[in-house]
């Protein structure tokens, strides 16, 4: 177990994780039926709601171009263009239909304006979407359930803010280097 520290982080960051699938989220549930609870997947002892519900779980991480930098006064940003591939997966009675309508709507531009709507900043874009797979799921109950999954593909643009060193002025001294460093000072 971890503590805080009470540290503080010299890095400031423009995009985390949650910032990325707290979108990923409510995008799901602009498309699903109202009720339909969405999580993160990989919790510990939490059981699983009744009825329809879908996870999300980012399973790659994959950067996709060389870092950038920007200066500014006393700082630098470090850009980094990410790939993140995300598994939904859909459990429940319809869990089929949900799934092609997952897919369906993140390939359509209706994802491109919703994301640009709940993300301004354009730090986060629904690249594509790959077809859906079924997956035999059995219950605690040792009864099979429906469960679909798809890899959402997303792009990231994360930028860490770091402090950097600046000379903004410099003074020059002139030596006469005959003078200084003749053999007859040796």
């Amino acid at each position: 177990m971890q503590a805080d520290s009470g540290a503080t982080d010299p890095i400031t960051a423009s995009l985390s994780e949650d910032d990325v699938t707290t979108a990923l989220r409510a995008f799901l549930l602009s498309i699903l039926p109202s009720g339909t609870e969405v999580r993160l997947g990989q919790q510990n002892r939490v059981a699983a709601p009744l009825g329809l519900f879908v996870l999300m779980t980012i399973v790659v991480r994959q950067q996709i171009a060389t870092n950038g930098s920007k200066y500014g006064t006393d700082t630098r940003t470090v850009s980094r263009q990410e790939h993140l591939t995300v598994q939904v997966s859909v459990f429940g009675p319809g869990a089929g239909d949900m799934i092609e309508r997952i897919v369906t709507l993140f390939r359509d531009p209706y994802a491109c304006q919703f994301f640009q709507q709940e993300r301004p900043q354009g730090d986060v874009t629904p690249l594509y979407a790959d077809d859906p797979r079924q997956n035999g799921f059995i219950n605690g109950e040792r009864q099979y359930e429906d469960n679909w999954n798809a890899d959402l593909h997303l792009q990231a643009n994360y930028q860490y803010t770091i402090a950097q060193q600046f000379a903004d002025a410099a003074t020059i001294d002139l030596i006469n280097v005959d003078a200084a460093y003749s053999e007859s000072n040796s």
